[in-house]
């Protein structure tokens, strides 16, 4: 085993028996490494339920082909864990992140900390060594307490769509996450407010009532005006100002929202130079593993010309409604859902809106990680569905696809339900992250 991985599950051994939403574990370990969350370069932090790590990805893409020296953090990671950190547009390195992780541990002297919260203290590290232009942030879980939340300033904040997800965390209402999510405001310049339901709009607006921040919301200060399929190009207004990109490299009507968020929060700040041709060929270039990937590696090998293989890595509500559009969109008649899904999700809620449009669907277990397992996922979907399908369980994507294809001679294939799902699918396909 490689050594940040070993450092790694130390870490995450000092992991606290009960979970308490506070940042004060981190400052504790934060003031003995002498601050570094106080000596970052100007931050935009990104927080919301769906969204939040397209738009991060949108952000750095055309902030870095505007020739800007990028840092960026995001979780969880896919691969491997050097996804998260980014030092002017670069993984970190395992002798870096090494030398990182070690000097954590050593001044937290094995006190209680949580995983992301003492992996957090090292990219703040990492990130204030280096000179860089900006720092790209994306909360983990929430907002409020989010261990991304503890730096002071920020030229801004961006809220993607917020819906129900982690309420074990966040609470079991919808305002209370709103309200969690919302929580990174705090101290931001300014703050970008993507599409809502109209009831988070509410709240939103009432909650940014008493805060020192200028609010850029959608649908009223910015909006998509146009989406031209056959020239496959966007208009939006941004203020007074209307123009023109072309549609994202990245699958799925859901994706040019995500862009026009992030267009939305590069015209708002006014720090760097931007131009509208480097906006256009960014949102081309962006690209961001697991959502709505088209797969064409080994897996796809296995499964041959006449089945194409999608991934995704969605797995709450808004995320099947997304997903149950672009199955609505397929002509093709023979579509196989693969699911795996981490204890704590719901799979019947998940499948609710996919479940109507498939002709088979296979259930995986997912490795190295607590899971619903397989055969649990097939007597909720008899029990609650009474498919007129078959479901069967594997144990690995090779035995799926080979299921697959003798079954049927051709189709669409998607695989969805978890990000960790997600990564031993791009494993297994030989799909590298640079």
């Amino acid at each position: 085993m490689e050594k940040s991985k070993k450092i790694l599950r130390r870490l995450e051994l000092l992991h606290p028996k009960k979970i308490d939403l506070s940042l004060t574990r981190l400052r504790r370990l934060l003031d003995k490494l002498n601050n570094p969350h106080l000596r970052l370069p100007p931050t935009i932090h990104v927080a919301g339920t769906n969204g939040k790590g397209s738009v991060t990805s949108f952000l750095r893409f055309i902030y870095e082909n505007s020739k800007l020296n990028v840092q960026c953090y995001t979780s969880p990671h896919i691969i491997k864990f050097n996804e998260r950190i980014r030092i002017n547009s670069k993984l970190i390195s395992n002798d870096y992140l090494n030398i990182l992780l070690e000097e954590c541990e050593f001044y937290n002297n094995g006190e209680e900390i949580t995983f992301f919260e003492i992996t957090t203290a090292a990219a703040f590290l990492a990130f204030s060594r280096v000179n860089s232009d900006l720092l790209i942030l994306e909360t983990g879980l929430g907002g409020r307490f989010d261990a991304t939340n503890i730096i002071e300033k920020k030229i801004c904040s961006v809220i993607t769509p917020i819906s129900m997800d982690h309420m074990n965390f966040l609470g079991s209402r919808i305002s209370l996450i709103a309200r969690e999510k919302l929580g990174i405001v705090k101290n931001s310049e300014r703050v970008i407010i993507s599409k809502q339901k109209s009831y988070i709009k509410y709240l939103t607006r009432n909650y940014l009532k008493n805060m020192k921040t200028t609010p850029y919301e959608e649908g009223k200060d910015w909006k998509v005006l146009n989406k031209d399929y056959k020239k496959k190009r966007f208009s939006m207004r941004f203020k007074e100002k209307v123009c023109e990109f072309s549609f994202p490299s990245l699958y799925g009507d859901h994706q040019i929202d995500n862009a026009s968020t992030a267009v939305s929060t590069i015209l708002s700040i006014n720090n760097f130079d931007v131009t509208s041709e480097s906006i256009n060929s960014g949102i081309l270039k962006t690209n961001w593993p697991a959502r709505m990937q088209k797969l064409n590696g080994r897996l796809s090998k296995i499964a041959g010309k006449a089945f194409d293989i999608w991934l995704d890595g969605g797995h709450n509500l808004d995320a099947a409604e997304m997903l149950s559009k672009v199955i609505n969109s397929w002509d093709e008649k023979k579509i196989i859902l693969i699911i795996g899904m981490i204890n704590g999700k719901d799979p019947i809620k998940f499948l609710n809106k996919l479940i109507h449009n498939i002709s088979l669907l296979i259930a995986l277990p997912i490795n190295d990680h607590q899971c619903v397992m397989p055969y649990e996922i097939k007597n909720l979907v008899i029990n609650n569905f009474k498919p007129n399908f078959d479901i069967k369980c594997c144990l690995n994507i090779e035995e799926a696809i080979i299921l697959t294809k003798k079954k049927f001679s051709k189709g669409k294939i998607l695989i969805c339900g978890s990000l960790y799902l997600s990564g031993e699918i791009l494993r297994a396909d030989g799909y590298t992250i640079k």
